[in-house]
């Protein structure tokens, strides 16, 4: 009996049927991108989140390590802005628009634990969603769900019962195995392509110090501009939608802040960004890559101003890159992660440094913050427990 089937016993008083697992997602390029229609590198993590499982017949009931436990009856799935812990509301989420779209649904009681570390950026929320997405596609629809469809219906859920107006790169990073290239132009249908990663580089996650807490307004900022920007250009909701001919002069020629104008830039510079690195990784061109994930971190910096908050330099984001780009030069790259001002840095290493980086992380970072990583090949582990 492995431990997550003990602790599954003695919450449960029962024996656990099934194992899950699901990752996190790495944005590997494409920041900022996603809300305006843009184009993604996204991959799921070898940081898992993961789950002992049996059949209930009407009732949820969730145990997650750390976390209040919780249940609730399946013929209740109405949205209640008082449901707590966050895990019940998307879980009742996704049972709600699973029935809505006409799959079948059942309960079950789990047993969680999560190897994704707090305020490391790789969206455990979207993991979790795609964990009861997974859930229910095995256990009641034969595991034929679509990726798309549970992406889709985690969205859903953190949309419109977790309360948060997500786009849909983080479950796609969460639903779908390997990375994947991401074209967003048809935000109802995008384009996805499994991209397998095979580059010999070591990757790496560095926390900075604070927490994504009251930067709502700094994150709203950015689709604001760039959706105002595409209005003045053509009257366009979203800048994908605006032509690119001589798309820098024009949007200098814009009624907008400079802010506004360098924020708009930056969409298109980084749909460029992930078209060269989409390439570079289907050759395996290692520097090529790496120049991407530069320039992209460059125009976050630049256009952006995401990579720290103002007044907020030191052990921010953007300390971290400096100090992690002065040590690697040409033998790797970093960028910010995910949304920004604080979190995450991912870094990318040639691996044959990669012993010299960690001594480094080790010598100037505390091991706390420090996490080597790698893509998972596989969306979701599931398997049935032997009797």
């Amino acid at each position: 009996m492995t431990n997550l089937e003990f602790h599954f016993k003695r919450t449960f008083n029962r024996r656990a049927e099934y194992y899950f697992d699901t990752g996190g997602r790495f944005e590997l390029l494409g920041n900022h991108t996603d809300h305006n229609h843009g184009l993604c590198l996204v991959a799921n993590s070898s940081l898992r989140i993961k789950a002992a499982v049996a059949t209930n017949p009407n009732m949820v009931r969730v145990y997650s390590k750390g976390y209040k436990y919780f249940e609730f009856s399946i013929d209740d799935l109405t949205y209640s802005p008082v449901d707590f812990p966050a895990t019940k509301t998307i879980c009742k989420g996704i049972l709600y628009r699973f029935k809505e779209l006409g799959y079948k649904i059942g309960g079950f009681d789990a047993y969680i634990t999560s190897d994704i570390p707090d305020g490391s950026g790789v969206s455990s929320s979207a993991a979790v969603e795609s964990l009861f997405g997974y859930i229910l596609s095995f256990l009641y629809n034969d595991g034929e769900v679509e990726q798309i469809e549970i992406a889709k219906i985690g969205q859903y859920s953190e949309n419109n019962y977790f309360g948060k107006p997500s786009g849909l790169l983080d479950q796609v990073g969460t639903s779908f195995a390997n990375s994947n290239y991401i074209d967003f132009k048809n935000i109802e249908k995008p384009y996805i392509v499994n991209l397998p990663f095979k580059m010999p580089l070591s990757l790496y996650l560095i926390k900075s110090e604070g927490n994504h807490a009251n930067l709502t307004n700094l994150y709203a900022e950015i689709p604001a501009a760039m959706k105002k920007v595409a209005y003045l250009l053509e009257q366009k909701e979203f800048l994908r939608d605006c032509s690119e001919e001589n798309i820098f002069e024009r949007i200098d020629k814009v009624n907008a802040t400079e802010k506004e104008k360098r924020i708009a830039k930056h969409f298109f510079l980084e749909n460029y960004n992930v078209v060269r690195a989409e390439k570079a990784i289907r050759e395996n061109n290692v520097d090529e890559f790496l120049e991407c994930v530069r320039a992209s971190q460059k125009s976050s910096k630049e256009n952006l101003h995401n990579t720290f908050v103002e007044g907020e330099f030191e052990n921010s984001p953007q300390d971290i890159i400096n100090k992690v780009t002065e040590f690697l030069g040409y033998n790797g790259a970093v960028r910010i992660h995910g949304g920004g001002f604080k979190g995450t840095v991912i870094v990318f290493v040639k691996k044959k440094y990669s012993l010299d980086f960690e001594k480094f992380l080790n010598a100037n970072f505390d091991k706390s913050r420090c996490f080597k990583v790698s893509i998972s090949n596989k969306a979701v582990n599931f398997k049935i427990y032997s009797r």
